[in-house]
């Protein structure tokens, strides 16, 4: 349209300067310039019509175009809630699935415990004389194959071994100890029972594993406030994989075969657990005296406190307090660690210390504690913890007259204030 209006204008400017030129008023001359005139008024009148539609056309364009992106926005917000919605209606149907097949293994367990049950308590009525069985075999061969008379049952302890499944499971409870599940204890040995079976359970309440143990025994400590359940020779089954305990020792020091799993039970008070539980802390029940009343408490504090003081180069420990001392061995001892400036850096809770001569130095040997570095509570592990003196002095310490290395002074008479 554009195009086409400036060719008219051209030609319209050409018939003009025609008759400039000429100087004459010809007819078709003027004629020509009129049409022309009118022409080119009539094109500008079109082009002018032409752009307002181009404008009215954008407009319109520019309004489809937004109303386009607003319908897509739209759909896009639509299908992602339609989107969620399923994966909602996914996820609540997949919980309702675990759950279900969640009762139902519960329910298979609980099925087999009942079952296990009732064949314990199965009690098969013994044949009537008349009915007695007869073998058939000559009396050399009878001989051979007759077994043992089976050893009687012992109710007693039937009934004390029942006794302690149960308490172990209160007092798990009790502490909030919710991830085991203790299904079967076994029988009663000499400081421990077993064999032990643990279902493990994660924070809602579902199967995550088991624990199996062949004894279970327990170690506590009043001065640290600490209970350990130890497991020995055993193992974990955990994702359908069965993971064999780590190395351990028993009391005496020795390797345990097929390993140790101990669980910790921190802030734990153990004569709880002492009292129901007694023929289970593998070294004996926890004492219930301290002290013998043969040693003066201030004075053993004060002289362990010199000797091992005497050393500071590269920190010392220090004796806080004591409970007593029986047999010879300290007892709920509290020592503090402290480096060269004489700043506290650890502590350590026992039960038992003993001083233990060396052939160089000295050993001080704690038992049945845990040691704390700021706020972490850790259990000695295997129940023992060694501070070994390879500096100390033996005529130091013999002279100093300490439980364990020298008898007292019988004659004086100690104060008690430990």
């Amino acid at each position: 349209m554009e195009r086409r209006q400036r060719r008219l204008a051209e030609r319209t400017a050409a018939a003009a300067l025609l008759v400039l030129a000429t100087g004459c008023d010809g007819g078709e001359q003027r004629d020509e310039l009129a049409r022309l005139s009118v022409l080119n008024a009539s094109a500008a009148e079109s082009a002018q019509a032409a752009l307002e539609r181009a404008n009215l056309l954008q407009a319109d364009l520019e309004l489809s175009v937004a109303r386009v992106a607003e319908l897509e926005a739209e759909l896009r917000r639509a299908r992602s809630v339609r989107s969620c919605e399923q994966h909602g209606e996914e996820i609540l149907r997949l919980r309702a699935e675990i759950a279900a097949a969640d009762e139902r293994r519960i329910a298979r367990e609980r099925e087999w415990l009942r079952f296990l049950r009732n064949l314990d308590e199965l009690r098969i009525p013994k044949p009537s004389p008349d009915k007695a069985f007869v073998p058939e075999l000559p009396a050399e061969e009878l001989a051979v194959a007759s077994e043992p008379a089976p050893e009687p049952i012992d109710e007693q302890r039937l009934a004390r071994e029942a006794a302690l499944t149960r308490g172990l499971r209160a007092l798990l409870a009790v502490e909030g100890f919710t991830s085991l599940d203790l299904l079967e204890a076994g029988h009663l040995g000499e400081g421990w029972i077993g064999p032990a079976l643990f279902r493990v359970l994660d924070g809602r309440g579902r199967l995550a594993g088991s624990l199996y143990g062949e004894r279970l025994r327990l170690e506590g400590s009043r001065a640290a406030r600490t209970l350990e359940i130890v497991l020995e020779s055993g193992y974990e089954m955990r994702g359908g994989e069965r993971v064999a305990f780590g190395p351990g020792q028993s009391i005496d020091g020795t390797p345990i075969e097929g390993g140790v799993r101990r669980l910790q039970i921190l802030d734990c008070d153990p004569t709880r657990w002492a009292e129901p539980l007694g023929e289970l802390f593998g070294h004996g029940e926890l004492p219930v005296r301290v002290d013998d009343g043969r040693w003066s408490l201030v004075y053993v504090r004060g002289a362990l406190n010199r000797l091992l003081k005497q050393d500071a180069s590269e920190g010392y420990w220090r004796v806080k307090s004591m409970g007593g001392v029986l047999d010879g061995v300290l007892r709920e001892v509290h020592l503090e660690r402290l480096d060269r400036s004489g700043s506290l850096e650890s502590r350590v809770f026992a039960d038992v210390l003993r001083i233990v001569r060396q052939e160089r130095g000295f050993l001080l040997e704690l038992q049945g504690g845990a040691a704390l570095r700021g706020e972490e509570k850790t259990p000695f592990l295997d129940d023992r913890f060694r501070i070994f003196l390879p500096r100390a002095v033996h005529a130091d310490w013999d002279a100093a007259v300490l439980p364990g290395l020298s008898e007292p002074d019988e004659g004086a008479t100690p104060p008690r204030s430990g």
